[in-house]
């Protein structure tokens, strides 16, 4: 990619990371660390050819499991 993809796919990814902390409140470990998991994120719902539709109820519900997870909340462990 070009340095001007780079810098508007990085914008498209503040978007969406604003969208997500607005609807489900704040990251808790930090907006750089939400904005490499949206990286990463992205990309393998890519790598797996997932439709539009569906990647962003799957990122919307891994965000969740994660600041869940991140919490403490979680009962995976148990």
């Amino acid at each position: 990619m070009t340095a001007e993809q780079d810098a508007a796919a990085y914008q498209l990814l503040e978007i969406y990371a604003d969208i997500l902390e607005r609807t489900h409140g704040p990251c808790l470990a930090g907006r750089e660390a939400l904005m490499d998991w949206l990286s990463d994120q992205f990309l393998r719902l890519a790598r797996l050819d997932v439709p539009d539709q569906a990647a962003g109820s799957m990122i919307d519900t891994a965000y969740l499991l994660w600041q869940v997870e991140a919490a403490g909340l979680s009962d995976a462990d148990e």
